[in-house]
């Protein structure tokens, strides 16, 4: 740009703005970006407000003081009936965006709610109010001291800076007095200890407490999939654990998985932020295979212009298994009839990504009891680890095309149609062996009871086959009713010749 150009003074200035801002933080401008990210927890703030719950005890019970600084305050507060009422809006479940602090504390403490609602106002002020004080207004230079509303509310301006006057406006400004009265960060490095109750020890320490707040100290920990820790693939940070003692047991540390930890240290006035995350800590146990898959259902059918029936199988994902799954196996199978005394019975079986819920299984025959069995397959290395399995009985409709609700467990599906000839229950028929009595060969049928509740009674019928000469010699088809028994299973005694029995509901 040419010197005197009518943009060259604005563009210059705005230069000099930005550099200014990067000269400004130096060293410091890391530090001010990690302290963000601790001032934007939710849960840093959450922690000053219990702080200043335990304070208020404190103050009033200065001759305790020194039974205080464990993780049991903490518990003692939540056993205390005052203290007690201060806490409750400094836990997660308090949402101060949607409802106001009288219609959360009156529901709860309809006479005494005076400590809900002061806790309530003051974690409302610092959600809103980032730590350390505006400078004077004579102080502001640069950008800062120009006279323009450039901000409202902390929240717009970013890092460690709020939103303050300059005497003829407000800007971001870097605050003043920033640390005071705020803890120290813990000194040494986190320890690590595994508990033969499958617990995880953490360890820190600090140096001495610079005011007489109480310090909680905020536990954070981010983890990795997979054999070699990896930062960039970790999830973000969660907090896991709040605490007035300098160490903290951990129950839910899975096996495979890489952890990192960080903790802050907060009181009533603020954090000076979170420690550099530790060293990765992997468990030292085997992980476990997948757990069986849960919620197995039909999810729709649709008869084909071939009249075979396609099928959608569906389940939940399981929420935080040791190790991904990598996939499924599924398994169908049922049976079909024939001339010969025992049925055959088929098997298929198919495989589908670990990441998917949910299968297709096609060119499916109606009114044939099918069986589905879904396991999950994970690799840890070299070593595959298979879940149990997990099964749906169901029978394909003959009928149009329709779909069953998604959502509702259910162990089998059954389906009901009008008509008693085409109706048969959902099990496969057993045949026992065949034996004489009163001069006659006699054989039992038995079949698990249908699960719809109407049906009271069953039509049974069967078909004498002479086999003589490789040929079968006709016979007329003989049948009975049966009454249902009470148990899941009902019994018929037939009286057949080399019988083939079909039996449907009544």
């Amino acid at each position: 740009m040419v010197p005197g150009a009518p943009g060259a003074a604005l563009t210059l200035c705005l230069w000099l703005a930005a550099c200014g801002g990067c000269l400004a933080g130096g060293p410091g401008a890391a530090a001010a970006r990690r302290l963000d990210e601790s001032l934007s927890a939710v849960s840093v703030q959450r922690a000053r407000c219990s702080s200043r719950c335990l304070s208020l005890q404190i103050t009033r019970m200065s001759a305790f003081f020194q039974h205080f600084q464990n993780n049991g305050s903490l518990v003692w507060c939540q056993n205390h009936k005052q203290c007690s009422k201060c806490l409750e809006p400094c836990k997660d479940t308090w949402d101060l965006q949607k409802e106001q602090c009288h219609s959360l504390c009156e529901p709860l403490f309809p006479k005494k709610n005076y400590e809900c609602l002061t806790s309530c106002e003051f974690l409302k002020y610092i959600l809103a109010v980032k730590q350390g004080d505006c400078p004077a207004p004579e102080k502001a230079s640069g950008f800062a001291a120009a006279c323009v509303e450039s901000c409202e509310a902390d929240n717009e301006c970013s890092g460690v800076k709020k939103c303050c006057s300059n005497g003829c406006g407000h800007t971001c400004q870097v605050p003043k007095t920033l640390y005071k009265g705020v803890p120290l960060k813990p000194r040494k490095e986190l320890r690590f200890t595994e508990l033969q109750s499958g617990q995880l020890e953490i360890k820190w320490s600090s140096k001495f407490n610079i005011s007489i707040e109480p310090v909680i100290y905020v536990v954070q920990r981010r983890w990795n999939y997979g054999i070699h820790p990896s930062e960039d693939d970790a999830t973000h940070w969660q907090t896991v654990a709040q605490t007035t003692d300098e160490r903290v047991q951990l129950t839910d540390i899975r096996p495979s998985r890489w952890y990192q930890f960080r903790v802050a240290g907060v009181n009533v006035h603020g954090t000076r932020g979170f420690t550099a995350p530790s060293k990765h800590f992997r468990s030292s146990k085997d992980p476990s295979a997948p757990p069986a898959p849960a919620n197995l259902q039909l999810a729709n059918s649709t008869v084909n212009s071939d009249g075979t029936v396609t099928v959608a199988i569906v389940w939940d994902l399981p929420e935080e298994p040791d190790i991904p799954v990598h996939h499924y196996k599924v398994f169908w199978s049922w049976t079909v009839s024939t001339k010969s005394l025992v049925p055959t019975k088929k098997k298929r079986r198919k495989t589908t990504d670990g990441s998917q819920n949910s299968v297709i299984l096609d060119r499916l025959q109606p009114e044939s009891g099918y069986t589905v069995e879904l396991q999950a397959i994970a690799y840890w290395g070299q070593t595959r680890l298979k879940g149990a399995k997990a099964s749906l009985h169901f029978t394909p409709a003959r009928s149009a095309s329709h779909k069953e609700q998604v959502g509702k467990p259910r162990k089998s599906v059954v389906h009901i149609q009008p008509s008693f000839q085409r109706r048969r229950p959902a099990r496969l028929l057993e045949i026992g062996a065949p034996f004489y009595h009163d001069n006659q060969l006699q054989v039992k049928v038995y079949w698990k009871k249908t699960e719809d509740v109407s049906v009271d009674r069953y039509h049974v019928q069967w078909l004498p086959e002479v086999c003589a000469h490789n040929r079968s010699a006709g016979a007329e088809t003989s049948s009975a009713i049966t009454q249902v028994r009470d148990g899941h299973t009902a019994r018929f005694s037939a009286r057949c010749h080399f019988p083939r029995c079909v039996e449907t509901a009544d």
